[in-house]
């Protein structure tokens, strides 16, 4: 028996590595450690044993009782494993070999097969090339039949083999890198690069090194002195990281990007939109998508299949990289001295001169008078632009070119919003700017469309009309140009002064965060709840941000935007400057007054702040609100942000005596909140305030919702109650009826 086991080790060529990255001598087995890892089991096809230590011999068992491996002939000792070597891996490791299952999302361990379960998913049969049974439960060897009726694998030489169950396939999987814009294959982990992306360590769970290079295998440490990953026991070669993978769909213009399982498509002024679905159908009025395997009806609004109709989708702008930001003034020359808006087409006039089509890539039209969409022919008999797919439109007439030299320069809104030149500014509902693909533009009541100079907009029939020639389908603005969004800030009604104590003597308006700087050896206050101060003691950044001393910025993963600074604290007895609202109303010194929507004053918690539309949110100075995403954007070096904000219950105050609170949580009159609040019980004996009259309280004792809607856990955020209706479980446009938390 000693002399099977010498053989086993002896003249070791080449290695087996295990699925955790582990090494063990030719020959031998992998078998799993107490931890998770792998040992190694000196014998070959070996046993592992239940009790993570020992192996048996192939064709025995484990007999934990006795420590023995036994089969029906003999009965021998069975041998201790040895731990694992960890191999030098400078580049990814394909780990554990897998098959793909024919739906691409499901995989089975190397060595077994695919098979189709009952309800359609998939499972492992663990034999190769296996024969899947027609019960999708059972299968067979390969070259063997199945035998249903007997339950057996029946061969061509009609021996008989018992059927095998199939056991469930894994789902293939990724692990997604904090910030949630790259990702690592499974089995792998996220390690911080030099660059401030994030590569790829071919470990589980492993230890990143802090030359943000090289990292190790789990329960090891870096010594970047010796290039290894040292244990108790051992010495690994230290290994390096690979780039991670981005989660994003690149658009074909190289420069815009779109969410992970959504489709780039053209929008009308030849930027691309993301539709909010894998493999899309882009409709022809660059405006909408539909499911893959459909067609666009653009004259009844829905996506036809052979199955049925749907409703179309609505694209949302695509996201610019940080390094494609072009000049605004962005312009289609037609000659040396003339040019369209981007977004148009240049046509030539009856008399030789240049017009613009307000169309990307139009068709101009033989009249010499009018165009089409691109993909359309015109027909000149009915006036109109003929689709190959039956639908006709309406043609469009063509606007006077620009001068090149004259007309070009970008279109000032206020002083943080432009369009580019050749467009014009006009307002949208939310109260922010939009580009309408039009110079001296008419815009429309309707706050979402326009019309060329001359006509005049008809809401009713969503056309613009002009006396003694056709009507013309009126235009989508698109989003005006703006670079850099924060996050919008909660307005608190406004109701006599509450503070935060920074220590006895000192103390910041509710809703900022004490912190002190360190230069002038006092407190100071951040305008932002809960803050992050930063080291410098001058600076400091929101909640869930970190402070960057290089940059003198706030990160969050891939997120980066300006800090925020300081501002003097107050000394307690000396004189408080309330902001006045009106000869009733004030708010704390350092905030600002913006009207809610019950027509009463409230506070912002910010210096000289921007009031939103919404009289419910406000923005820093210098921002403008976009209540479409829930942010506040400024025009900053050409980067730009996403974020939405979560809104949660803020703490309520203990009733003081120098303070006419109005409503009372409870009858020990312990709690209390401002008269517009609304009192939500965070725990038996707790109550908290939520920021809104008459307000839902949601069942997580967390967050609230508005007067009107219902909580969404699952979701995160507030649904708008609605009438029941016959379409209400068909619509996709669900959007308008939800708010974040």
């Amino acid at each position: 028996m000693i002399g099977v086991v010498c053989l086993a080790l002896l003249g070791l060529t080449s290695a087996l590595i295990c699925p955790d990255g582990g090494m063990c001598n030719d020959g031998n087995t992998c078998c799993k450690t107490p931890s998770g890892g792998y040992g190694c089991c000196p014998l070959p096809n070996a046993e592992c044993c239940s009790d993570h230590l020992h192996c048996c011999y192939e064709g025995t068992v484990c007999d934990l009782v006795h420590s023995k491996c036994l089969n029906k002939t003999v009965s021998l000792p069975w041998v201790r494993r040895v731990p694992a070597q960890h191999i030098i891996s400078p580049l990814m490791m394909e780990g554990v070999r897998a098959v793909i299952c024919p739906d691409g999302e499901s995989e089975c361990p190397d060595d077994t097969t695919c098979c189709q379960l009952p309800e359609g998913s998939w499972g492992c049969c663990p034999l190769a090339k296996a024969v899947c049974c027609e019960d999708k439960m059972h299968c067979c060897p390969e070259g063997t039949k199945c035998d249903l009726a007997h339950s057996k694998c029946v061969s061509p030489t009609l021996e008989t083999f018992a059927m095998r169950e199939k056991g469930p396939a894994m789902k293939k999987q990724t692990v997604t890198c904090p910030g949630g814009t790259s990702r690592c294959p499974n089995g792998t982990t996220c390690c911080l690069l030099t660059s401030g992306d994030y590569g790829c360590c071919p470990y589980l769970e492993a230890v990143c090194c802090t030359d943000k290079l090289h990292c190790c295998p789990g329960n090891t440490t870096c010594d970047l002195e010796h290039d290894m990953c040292t244990s108790t026991n051992t010495q690994t070669p230290l290994a390096k990281k690979t780039p991670a993978i981005s989660n994003d769909v690149d658009c074909p213009d190289k420069v815009s990007s779109c969410p992970e399982e959504t489709t780039c498509c053209l929008l009308g002024d030849r930027s691309y939109g993301c539709c909010p679905m894998p493999s899309a159908v882009c409709c022809p009025d660059h405006l909408h998508c539909c499911p893959g395997g459909t067609t666009c009806d653009l004259e009844q609004s829905t996506c036809v299949s052979k199955h049925g109709q749907t409703s179309m989708a609505v694209k949302f702008p695509a996201t610019l990289t940080t390094t494609s930001l072009q000049s605004p003034v962005n312009a289609v020359p037609c000659n040396d001295t003339v040019a369209c808006a981007d977004g148009t087409t240049c046509c030539k006039l009856l008399n030789g001169e240049w017009a613009c089509c307000p169309l990307p890539k139009a068709v101009c039209c033989d009249d010499h008078l009018h165009c089409c969409p691109h993909g359309t022919v015109c027909n000149l008999e009915a006036s109109t632009c003929d689709d190959p797919s039956g639908f006709n439109m309406p043609w469009v007439t063509k606007v006077a070119a620009l001068t090149t030299q004259a007309q070009l320069a970008t279109e000032k809104c206020d002083e943080q919003t432009m369009c580019p030149g050749g467009t014009t500014c006009c307002r949208q509902n939310s109260g922010q700017w939009a580009c309408c693909p039009l110079p001296h533009a008419v815009c429309c009541d309707d706050h979402e469309h326009c019309c060329p100079k001359g006509y005049t907009c008809n809401v009713a029939e969503q056309t613009c009309d002009k006396a003694g020639t056709l009507s013309l389908p009126w235009i989508p603005r698109v989003p005006a140009l703006l670079l850099h969004r924060v996050l919008p800030q909660a307005i608190a009604p406004s109701f006599p002064l509450a503070k935060n104590m920074c220590d006895p003597h000192t103390s910041c308006p509710k809703y900022t965060t004490c912190c002190f700087m360190n230069k002038a050896g006092k407190w100071g206050c951040c305008p932002l709840p809960k803050a992050v101060c930063c080291a410098n003691g001058d600076h400091c950044c929101p909640s869930g941000y970190s402070c960057d001393g290089h940059k003198t910025s706030c990160t969050k993963g891939p997120l980066t935007i300006p800090w925020y600074r300081k501002v003097k604290a107050l000394t307690e007895g000396a004189m408080l400057k309330d902001v006045k609202c009106d000869d009733k109303s004030s708010c704390a010194s350092g905030a600002t007054c913006c009207k809610l929507p019950t027509g009463k004053w409230g506070c912002c918690p910010l210096v000289k702040a921007v009031c939103c539309t919404d009289h419910e949110h406000c923005c820093p100075q210098g921002y403008s609100c976009n209540m479409q995403t829930g942010t506040c954007e400024k025009l900053v070096e050409a980067i730009l942000l996403r974020t939405v904000s979560l809104t949660k219950v803020a703490e309520s105050q203990q009733r003081a005596a120098e303070m006419s609170i109005d409503v009372t949580c409870d009858s020990t009159g312990e709690y209390s909140c401002p008269k517009l609040e609304t009192c939500c019980k965070t725990s038996p004996t707790e109550w908290s305030c939520c920021p809104a009259p008459k307000a839902i309280c949601c069942v997580d004792t967390r967050h609230c919702c508005p007067l009107g809607y219902t909580c969404d856990l699952e979701r995160g955020g507030c649904s708008q109650q609605a009438e029941l209706t016959w379409d209400m479980f068909y619509s996709h446009d669900k959007k308008r009826d939800f708010v974040p938390f």
